[in-house]
């Protein structure tokens, strides 16, 4: 250091010259535009954040969205209207979504069809026609079952309305007792002459079976009229032709629209699991951060409290609960909250003994920070990312759970559908109709998926120890 040349040594500036730090040319981020910036870096939690939008939106608009005023379920029109495929507009035309479906019949269906005609458009392909045509045809008798693919709401329709479920029971019925029953009796209507001239006027009737001439008591000179017709279930109950209906997503077996269905049982999980959450999260948190933050004989009065709750099984708390006070949905709401809110007092309680010790911490209390401003201007802000987290998890894991306990039937609303329910009604029939099996179960699927990736996404973009890392 000695050797070197003094005056090679030179100073950048001038001892007059003014130095002065440069202005920042960017505007300050914020903690939560920051958050917000690093949420979008994450592709599939973005992804996931847009499809959970779209879930949402069908959640609390979805209801609406149906076009026609369905019978009440149980009623014999809804029930001539259940477990159609979906049919979609447009997309038929394309072959997909187009409410035709493959069914098998024997040789008694065989039979029926000589017998009548199905009408135009019904039978769409797999059905020989030398079999229609010609009942001695040599493969005729060997036939035991036939697939055939058929437009399922004209057929459905047609056996509706000319062919009720008991047609072929009693055909042999009559065959084996001699008997004369008419088959298609339970279709017939019977209907004064206003009602008549009304379903006239709307083209719900199909035909004139007989007309039945009575005594007026009123006016002797003047017969009473009665008419038994047969009508068009799709028209009486929708309004509608078979082929200008169209259910997205099919009918349940109720007869109810499971496009419908699905969203207001997704509307009524969400809502509840919403109260959950606030609900497990407001207490679980509270008593988590008080426990956590004195530490003491509290916390360890806490630990043992806690020990004791969790110790009771859920399902024992669930089925007591049901039992004694039915399904309602507070009854779920606080079999839910009577010992969720544990995993929120943990993840509350281990948070705060956390960062309590932190050196930022004892500066704010140096400078006199109460207790309260500590604990939620300090620390919480900290702990936001996992306890975020927690909750994007909670509801995905409410939703799966009541959809399990709704599928084994321990839990059964009496005045609301849940998907679980509808899961359970379409593992019953899913080989037959597996359209109300498919689509509930992937609402679900999306819906754990979504969440999953969604909570991921604020775990990371909520942590300030990653603030301003790219």
């Amino acid at each position: 250091m000695m050797d070197i040349d003094k005056s090679k040594l030179v100073l950048v500036h001038n001892k007059d010259d003014m130095i002065s730090d440069i202005a920042l040319e960017t505007k300050e981020i914020g903690y939560y535009k920051d958050s917000w910036n690093r949420f979008k870096k994450n592709k599939a939690s973005l992804v996931a954040f847009y499809i959970l939008c779209v879930v949402l939106f069908f959640v609390f608009f979805g209801p609406y969205m149906k076009s026609y005023d369905l019978p009440e379920t149980h009623s014999i029109e809804a029930a001539r209207l259940n477990n159609l495929t979906p049919k979609i507009p447009i997309l038929e035309k394309f072959g997909l979504f187009d409410g035709t479906k493959t069914i098998t019949r024997g040789t008694q269906f065989l039979l029926y069809l000589n017998e009548t005609e199905l009408g135009e458009g019904v039978i769409l392909e797999g059905l020989p026609q030398e079999l229609i045509d010609d009942p001695n045809h040599p493969d005729y008798d060997g036939v035991d079952s036939l697939e055939v693919k058929v437009d399922y709401y004209k057929y459905k329709n047609y056996i509706s309305s000319y062919m009720p479920e008991n047609y072929f029971g009693v055909l042999a019925e009559n065959e084996n007792s001699g008997g004369n029953e008419d088959a298609l009796g339970s279709v017939r209507r019977t209907l004064t002459q206003d009602n008549f001239n009304e379903y006239v006027k709307k083209n719900y009737i199909i035909d004139i079976l007989r007309i039945i001439e009575t005594p007026n008591p009123e006016n002797p000179s003047e017969p009473f009229y009665q008419y038994e017709v047969r009508v068009n279930q799709f028209m009486l109950s929708l309004d509608t032709e078979p082929e200008d209906t169209f259910f997205w997503l099919g009918t349940t077996n109720a007869g109810k629209d499971l496009f419908t269905e699905i969203w207001l049982g997704a509307r009524i999980s969400l809502l509840m699991a919403l109260a959950v959450v606030v609900i497990n999260s407001t207490v679980g948190i509270t008593v988590g951060a008080i426990a956590g933050y004195y530490g003491g004989a509290l916390d360890l009065a806490m630990d043992r409290l806690v020990e004791i709750v969790s110790s009771i099984p859920f399902l024992s708390v669930l089925t007591l609960l049901t039992l004694r006070y039915g399904t309602e949905l507070w009854v779920i709401v606080f079999a839910f909250t009577a010992t969720g809110w544990i995993g929120m007092y943990r993840t509350g309680r281990m948070q705060f003994y956390r960062f309590k010790n932190r050196e930022y911490v004892f500066a704010a209390r140096t400078l006199g920070a109460s207790d309260g401003r500590i604990m939620f201007k300090h620390i919480f802000p900290n702990t936001l990312g996992l306890i975020v987290t927690g909750l994007a998890l909670s509801i995905p894991i409410f939703v799966f759970t009541e959809a399990s306990f709704s599928f084994l039937g321990i839990i059964n609303y009496s005045d609301a559908t849940s998907v679980g329910m509808l899961i359970e009604q379409g593992q019953q029939v899913m080989q037959i109709h597996p359209h109300l099996l498919i689509y509930p179960s992937i609402y679900i699927a999306v819906l754990m998926i979504t969440f999953n990736l969604f909570g991921n996404g604020l775990r990371d973009a909520f942590n300030p120890q990653l603030r301003g890392v790219e």
